[in-house]
This record gives structure tokens, sequence and C-alpha cells, in this order.
């Protein structure tokens, strides 16, 4: 039944119901260390609810960069004292594909759609490269974003 002031989620599904089904949080942000970039990208342990369950202390993640491209990123728990995950395998792929510096920003995102898997959730993620002045961040470049 239709009203004469249509609240904005009926006015959604109106003109982009693909966009109304879905919705995207950041998960987390990080300015990239030397570690980040050259071996293993740590992730904030209290992050890990927004992560799919570990089977055998690892799971895969389908992470879709800002050109749509998607990296198989293995994410592990450390095994030391504290469960600290970290993204290994196809992220220094990634990183360097992206030619990734120390002080570059990453955005991680995951994705609500009804229509994937039995996690529910996809991942994303954005880049915004440092602008650097004589080895120094003065600022950063715009946010590498795809309208959603």
């Amino acid at each position: 039944m239709e009203t004469k002031n249509p609240s904005r989620l009926n006015l959604l599904l109106k003109i982009a119901p693909e966009m109304a089904s879905r919705s995207e949080i950041l998960v987390f942000s990080k300015e990239l260390t030397k570690t980040d970039v050259r071996k293993r990208m740590s992730i904030p342990t209290k992050k890990l609810p927004h992560l799919p369950q570990f089977q055998a202390g690892a799971v895969v993640l389908e992470v879709e960069d800002e050109r749509g491209q998607v990296w198989n990123m293995r994410c592990s728990i450390r095994k030391q004292k504290y469960l600290k995950p970290v993204i290994s395998s196809s992220w220094v792929a990634f990183a360097r594909s992206k030619n990734l510096g120390i002080g570059d920003k990453i955005f991680f995102y995951r994705e609500l759609n009804d229509e994937d898997g039995p996690s529910g959730a996809k991942y994303k993620i954005k880049v915004q490269k440092a602008t650097k002045v004589f080895g120094a961040i003065v600022g950063y470049g715009s946010p590498v974003h795809e309208a959603i």
C-alpha cells in the first residue's frame, strides 16, 4: 500500500532495489606499517566478530578491490598468547599490485547482501595513497570509492 509521502526506504526500493537490499560497513581502516606492506597485514583483534568462523585457525576471504578484481586472502589467527588475525596469502601480491607503501591507508569493508553465501558476507578493500614530501606524510589522496 502506497502513501502520499513514501518513506526513504520505499523510495529506494522504487529507484534501486539492488541497493536497498545491500549494506556495507567499515570493518576497519589502517595506516600501513613496514610489516603490513612486506609480509602480512594484521587486523585489530576486536574486529574478529566481523570475520567468518575460522576453520582450523584460518579462513579464506574473497576480497574485491576498487576495480572489481577478487583476491582470495587467507586470514589466520596467530598461535601466540592472543588471537590477533593476520592476512597473509595474496596480501603481498595485492600490496605490490597497488604499489602500497608505508603510511598508505586501507579501508576494509564488509558487505551484507541477501544473495551471498552462508556467511552472508563479502569483503571490499579500498586504498588511499599517502602524499609524501621528502619522506614525510603531508596528506592523503582521495580514496578510491565506487558508487555503491
